[in-house]
């Protein structure tokens, strides 16, 4: 621990917080680092172990920190749900369905042009079976909601992105049940087969364009579409 300051304030836990959040910020303190002692950072912060104390609790709410039984408080390592739930959230409450289509037809052909560059053989190899499964679940009139599903988090594994791959699960978790309406007709199901063809095609060819404008022709379909089934029309 360094640079730490003593602590003169009202609340003195908040600014035990702040103040550990900057080391953060700043890279001094690193997932999996072990913080010094309770009665440690009371000399160091100059305050009382129970503002020590309810500054933890605080971080350890936050996610920030976790405290192992007998082994002492150590910054957490963040994984992806920790991101992806909160966002959930936030976006299923907060936005309309027009603009979490409008933020996937932002952020989708930019993670289709990153994985046309970084895609490996397996990953496309993992492509066309997810289209030929889709093929066989089309001409048999069935709906193929998972692989449809599956076909985009393969291409937002390939971007090698794991902030963006974590935001499109999101979008794909909220719009879930529209999508699953959106495939239901045999014809509707027909074009968004095709259009991954087109993708799979730039994909495969390494053409970061190409897979920008796939995409983007899609989404744009797609969302449209979408929106008039919701709007009745």
């Amino acid at each position: 621990m360094t640079t730490i300051e003593p602590i003169r304030r009202s609340r003195l836990y908040q600014g035990i917080v702040e103040q550990i959040q900057a080391l953060l910020e700043k890279g001094e303190l690193r997932a999996g680092d072990q913080l010094p002692a309770e009665r440690q950072l009371a000399e160091q912060f100059q305050v009382s172990r129970a503002s020590v104390r309810e500054a933890l609790r605080s971080l350890e709410l936050l996610g920030i920190v976790e405290t192992r039984a007998g082994g002492g408080t150590f910054v957490r390592r963040v994984s992806p749900d920790d991101l992806a739930k909160p966002l959930h959230s936030l976006i299923a409450r907060g936005h309309t369905v027009s603009d979490v289509i409008e933020f996937r037809g932002v952020v989708e052909p930019a993670i289709a042009a990153l994985a046309a560059a970084r895609i490996t053989p397996a990953q496309l190899a993992e492509l066309r079976e997810l289209l030929g499964a889709q093929e066989r679940r089309v001409a048999a009139n069935q709906s193929y909601v998972e692989e449809d599903t599956r076909f985009h988090e393969v291409i937002g594994d390939a971007a090698g992105n794991e902030l963006l791959s974590t935001m499109l699960g999101v979008i794909w978790d909220v719009l879930r049940a529209s999508r699953e309406e959106w495939l239901q007709t045999n014809s509707r199901a027909h074009a968004s087969l095709e259009a991954h063809r087109h993708i799979y095609d730039a994909l495969a060819k390494h053409d970061a364009e190409r897979a920008r404008d796939a995409a983007a022709e899609h989404i744009k379909s797609v969302g449209e579409g979408i929106l008039k089934l919701l709007g009745g029309k």
